[in-house]
């Protein structure tokens, strides 16, 4: 895994195909991908078509990756947890989103070994300097990191409730150089596969596939001798 890359692909088929197979337990997280990734597809912003995914035996998770790579972040935390915090089997996945065709999200999808990247990125992640908060009448305002309570507090009175809090880099050119690199060693140390061959197997793998394939060499080893007549010598 991380060595294979499947390109032009339906990317929501294929991550489905793959939550069926390994998502036993809350497969409506799912839901949640099918509305978030279509919405990111049409962004005009390049880095929302540029995501992380992971499936694992309870739920799935959609984040961005330049998220993932903020110490501290909520995006980070959801990545490294499963890893340092549990024993869950997880499959992960880079996206590329290329286009949005004839409604369905066509992009690039890259296999990772969850842990390797996992540790890779405690080594690359950047601070947050600031966070960008989006407030109830419409206004985003960009407010320092350290003092985002107390500064959230004081605009409320202004402009309404939080609707959404996103934590930005301290520097935005140390962050872009760190996914610039990473996404050309991915894609360049990466071949193509077949998208098909490689949920086949997956579904080979699973504990459902090997029952299959037991009962029918089960079913091959007991069928009744042919009684077709061997030809005279």
């Amino acid at each position: 895994m991380g060595t294979i890359r499947f390109e032009g692909v339906d990317i929501l088929d294929s991550l489905e195909q793959i939550m069926e197979l390994h998502t036993q337990h809350y497969k409506d997280d799912f839901d949640l991908d099918k509305e978030l990734i279509p919405k990111l597809a049409v962004s005009g912003e390049p880095e929302d078509r540029r995501l992380l995914w992971l499936s694992r035996p309870c739920g799935t998770y959609t984040l961005r990756e330049w998220e993932v790579y903020l110490e501290g972040s909520h995006a980070n935390k959801v990545w490294n947890f499963y890893h340092e915090q549990t024993k869950d089997p997880v499959l992960a996945y880079a996206l590329s989103i290329k286009d949005v065709q004839d409604g369905k999200v066509i992009g690039n999808i890259y296999p990772l070994d969850y842990g390797a990247h996992v540790e890779r990125v405690k080594l690359l992640t950047c601070p947050i300097g600031k966070v960008a908060v989006l407030f109830e009448d419409g206004a985003r305002i960009k407010i320092p990191y350290q003092n985002q309570s107390q500064l959230i507090n004081e605009l409320m009175p202004v402009h309404g409730k939080p609707q959404s809090i996103t934590g930005l880099p301290e520097s935005e050119r140390e962050l872009a150089i760190i996914l610039k690199r990473e996404r050309l060693k991915r894609f360049y140390h990466a071949t193509n596969g077949d998208i098909k061959e490689y949920i086949d197997g997956l579904r080979k793998g699973t504990l459902r596939g090997k029952l299959k394939e037991t009962r029918t060499a089960a079913t091959s080893s007991h069928k009744p001798p042919s009684h077709k007549k061997e030809p005279e010598r």
